[in-house]
């Protein structure tokens, strides 16, 4: 049944609903880039003399707030529309709902990410040695993030305080990639990029042992 499911490509057709639902309404996306314009422009008033040190923390801080308001979204809103259960009783695996939400959530934090840093790196005159370097560690530490984020949000969507669960759960999770992402984000500004392997071996260790974890017990979670 596993293995069937996987091969099925019912998770594209998840994901296309949710798109689709998401540029009718527009409320999720506009919300993550909304807080991603005054947040850069709140550290650009403030810290702006400090850029070139710490300006890839600051980005990958925003990303991090805005994934904690954003990619939640992907299952509250099929508890606020009364639909999670009807995705339940679905001939459609719980991996291939989650990886229909992964996906979804994935298409959000690109358009975000191609809307944010190019203003952020004007705002900030950032002067990066591995522009391409820099952009690809950048996506690959938010797709980490992302799958990290759609597979505890599933676990904590009915409850009452998931606003508030969300993030004291994900922190202590996501931190290996919080770390590994800032430091290759550094070494790809300041262009001394000979170790920057390590970083990125953690970071894609990371994102396949929590996609591992989540197919794994999708039905678990998926279970009320």
């Amino acid at each position: 049944m596993l293995k069937g499911d996987y091969l099925k490509p019912k998770f594209l057709e998840i994901a296309w609903k949710d798109i689709v639902i998401e540029f009718r309404s527009k409320s999720t996306l506009s919300l993550m880039i909304l807080f991603s314009l005054i947040t850069s422009m709140l550290f650009s008033v403030t810290v702006s003399s400090y850029a070139q040190e710490i300006g890839a923390a600051l980005l990958w801080l925003i990303f991090i707030f805005v994934g904690m308001l954003g990619y939640a979204r992907a299952f509250v809103r099929e508890v606020e529309l009364e639909t999670l259960d009807g995705l339940k009783l679905s001939p459609v695996h719980p991996a291939s709902i989650l990886a229909g939400k992964m996906v979804y959530n994935l298409v959000l934090m690109l358009l975000t990410e191609a809307v944010i840093f190019p203003i952020f790196a004007g705002v900030f005159n950032m002067n990066i040695s591995k522009p391409l370097i820099f952009l690809s560690i950048l996506t690959l530490g938010n797709s980490a993030f992302v799958v990290a984020m759609s597979s505890l949000a599933v676990l904590i969507v009915k409850s009452r305080s998931k606003e508030l669960l969300l993030p004291v759960i994900a922190f202590p999770v996501v931190f290996p990639v919080i770390t590994s992402t800032v430091f290759a984000l550094n070494m790809a500004v300041s262009g001394k990029i000979q170790n920057i392997l390590q970083p990125v071996k953690m970071i894609v260790s990371f994102t396949m042992i929590i996609l591992a974890v989540a197919f794994l017990t999708s039905e678990y979670a998926f279970t009320d």
